[in-house]
């Protein structure tokens, strides 16, 4: 009788009754299975990863809420699915958005300015910027880290060439795209928190808030990287006078977050309109607030230290 290779139990049919292995028959070493199970496994529009990604996109909350339920096996657990679009997010080609803190949006006017090419020209509110709330803290490293590499480069060549802050803006820039994506989940925590807070009568777990946030946040992943790859190939296929200005996609994304956001609550938590309203803004309020007072300062150090 032909055993199962994966537990040695005698089968009796196609799959064995003990560990679930589909019989091994000689076919399945050849290349041609391994394509097999790729192309099934990317068009099974059945599977738990399409099915999934498609609660994700157009049933804001219901995979949340099915957390909650405990109905989970039908899903892909919501820290594999954040990693999972972590990555595609961070191999995707076009970066921008909040969520990627460039050189220049890291520093005051004064620095930027330093910084610029000798074409770009800043114009008076760019040169009065203050830069976010860690830069009176961050900017003398910046400062420091310059002149210290220009007075060795310029020992070092003599007096022939020096250091510039331009040179550290394209040393930063080339690491910033990578931490920035790498950072991104460092918004969950307090998100959870929040939550927590807003929903305490329904006396739930920290972690089940922080479910919620994981999929917040892989939506806005995906909804961020679909604008910027947009906005990336109308940059390639029309001319600078085609393609729309910068603030239409901004504005896109302050509609469709607070929408989600609202209908996620709303669903998850099985609240009234009014109350997942208030709620989806009070959990963007403390989203914009970490972003901007704790995940860009982690943001600037990191980056600053890979520079």
């Amino acid at each position: 009788m032909p055993a199962c290779t994966n537990c040695n139990t005698v089968l009796t049919g196609e799959f064995c009754h003990i560990c679930g292995q589909r019989r091994f028959v000689e076919s399945d070493r050849k290349l041609g299975h391994l394509l097999q199970l790729f192309v099934g496994s990317v068009t099974d529009l059945d599977g738990r990863v399409w099915r999934t990604v498609r609660a994700l996109l157009f049933h804001p909350g219901l995979l949340s809420h099915e957390y909650f339920e405990g109905r989970r096996a039908r899903w892909i657990s919501p820290v594999s699915l954040f990693l999972a679009i972590s990555v595609v997010y961070f191999l995707a080609p076009f970066h921008g958005g909040d969520l990627t803190a460039q050189f220049n949006q890291q520093v005051s006017g004064r620095v930027r300015a330093l910084a610029s090419a000798p074409a770009e020209k800043l114009n008076a509110d760019q040169l009065a910027a203050t830069g976010p709330a860690h830069t009176r803290f961050t900017e003398p490293l910046v400062d420091a880290r310059v002149h210290a590499r220009d007075e060795a480069a310029r020992k070092a060549s003599n007096g022939a060439s020096g250091y510039s802050y331009h040179d550290f803006r394209v040393a930063y820039d080339a690491h910033a795209d990578d931490v920035s994506k790498s950072l991104v989940i460092l918004h969950a925590p307090f998100v959870a928190l929040a939550l927590m807070l807003l929903f305490v009568r329904q006396h739930r777990y920290f972690a089940e808030h922080f479910v919620v946030a994981l999929h917040f946040f892989s939506f806005a992943m995906v909804a961020l990287e679909f604008v910027l790859q947009v906005r990336g190939l109308l940059h390639l296929l029309l001319p600078a006078t085609g393609y729309p200005p910068d603030w239409v996609y901004d504005w896109i994304m302050r509609t469709v977050l607070p929408l989600y956001a609202i209908l996620s609550l709303r669903r998850a938590y099985d609240v009234g309109w009014a109350y997942a309203f208030a709620a989806g803004f009070a959990m963007l309020a403390v989203v914009a607030a970490v972003n901007l007072y704790f995940y860009r300062a982690v943001q600037f150090l990191v980056t600053f230290a890979l520079s």
